[in-house]
């Protein structure tokens, strides 16, 4: 591995690239299994006699799950000098078992729990090593693009096949799939959870021949609740009173929203239901827009240099806002169509900008804090997405619920567009 004594704290390309192999070659398998259920499981708990209302909690215990390890997580990996991204994916290998045993839709809810548990530990510990990794780099943006490139590709392919191979054989055969990848993925995970920790530990940069210490977790857990006490709940203090971190919360609360809301339950179902499609044609519309959301994320970094960082996140909202506006108005299959590809296109170019405004709109002594309370709150998204959208639809219909989707978006983007502030360092994007 490259070595690299830079002052300003850069990490070499070379110690990037293996960082970033070692961190794909597992989070790519997690999100490729993730994806494989975003048609099949509502449709799944359908089968299995759950209400609207009851899938979409089923689907908002992945986020209540997240929630829950946010900030945990960021605390115990600052103490600890450690990452458990191999602990994640042991959870999220333990859901997809479940699905595959399920035989009742209330077990879901446990199984999506225990996924989301998973998920939010490898997610936190993934943005806290790329953010600590990143924040000086002068490539940033790229970096980032291409990152979020393979993880949406591996996340956008999946949807068509898992609904493919329900369609063609049964959900059944679609977790299973889910599971033997996760096995998979977890070998990985443990084979490099020394790479991981290494990185943490900030030893990319200037690594000697000494191995490092294991981290004394019976020491470090004891005075936890004190740390929280003390200067660290200061520091939590002090990002809440960050009007411009705060911003960037809602906005991304307010993404999750309507992507987790509208894709993960209102697209599966309206599709079935509202539109006639079966599992095979949702599966392949929504993989379709990931892939155009992937052309997007490549140019992304364009698009940032251009416009700069906060243009280019109101940009992004512009287009998604357009396309579920356009449903609202038109209520055909093509609008529909239109909704799902510009959801994936709007946040094609706003990933990478919300975490470089992440980087540049907080000090970066406070970036372990700040990761677990950005996770936290926008991951409430997560959770009120698909349990509002589900209600209203329930109660009313599904405009009514598409509706609430654009509103809670449009109120986002123009409250970050009008109140927050534009950071444009001196950093080539």
């Amino acid at each position: 591995m490259a070595r690299n004594n830079n002052v300003n704290g850069e990490t070499t390309p070379a110690s990037i690239k293996t960082l970033l192999i070692a961190i794909l070659s597992i989070v790519a398998l997690a999100d490729f299994g993730l994806g494989l259920n975003i048609v099949v499981l509502p449709l799944y708990a359908k089968s299995l006699g759950a209400s609207i209302i009851t899938i979409g909690l089923i689907i908002a215990s992945f986020g209540l799950a997240r929630i829950f390890i946010n900030i945990p997580i960021s605390i115990i990996s600052k103490k600890l000098n450690s990452q458990y991204i191999h602990i994640g994916m042991l959870f999220i290998l333990t859901g997809a078992i479940g699905y595959f045993l399920s035989t009742a839709y209330y077990q879901l809810f446990i199984f999506r729990f225990l996924e989301g548990f998973g998920s939010g530990i490898i997610n936190t510990s993934l943005m806290i090593i790329l953010t600590k990794r990143l924040h000086q780099n002068k490539k940033r943006a790229k970096i980032l693009s291409r990152y979020m490139i393979a993880r949406r590709l591996s996340m956008g392919s999946a949807p068509f096949l898992g609904a493919i191979i329900a369609y063609k054989f049964s959900d059944k055969t679609t977790f299973l799939l889910y599971a033997i990848i996760m096995v998979i993925g977890s070998i990985i995970a443990f084979y490099n959870r020394k790479l991981l920790t290494i990185a943490n530990l900030d030893k990319l940069r200037d690594r000697n021949d000494s191995k490092p210490k294991k981290p004394e977790i019976k020491r470090a857990v004891i005075p936890l609740w004190a740390k929280i006490k003390s200067l660290r709940f200061k520091k939590y203090s002090a990002l809440l009173y960050n009007f411009n971190f705060m911003m960037l919360c809602f906005l991304t609360f307010s993404f999750f929203f309507s992507r987790i809301g509208s894709r993960r339950e209102l697209v599966p179902l309206v599709g079935y239901s509202v539109m006639s499609l079966n599992k095979a044609d949702i599966g392949l519309l929504v993989s379709i827009s990931a892939i155009i959301g992937v052309t997007l994320t490549y140019y992304s970094d364009r698009v940032i240099r251009i416009m700069g960082i906060k243009k280019s996140i109101i940009a992004s909202f512009v287009i998604t806002v357009a396309g579920i506006l356009s449903f609202i108005v038109f209520q055909n299959i093509v609008t529909f169509s239109l909704s799902i590809v510009l959801l994936s296109a709007g946040g094609g170019f706003s990933g990478p900008a919300k975490n470089l405004y992440l980087m540049d709109s907080v000090d970066k002594s406070h970036y372990d804090e700040a990761i677990g309370i950005y996770r936290t709150l926008s991951d409430l998204g997560f959770i009120l997405g698909p349990f509002a959208a589900g209600a209203v639809f329930y109660y009313f219909n599904y405009l009514s619920a598409y509706s609430l989707i654009a509103l809670i978006l449009i109120l986002a983007a123009v409250l970050f567009g009008f109140f927050s502030k534009s950071f444009e360092p001196d950093v080539k994007y």
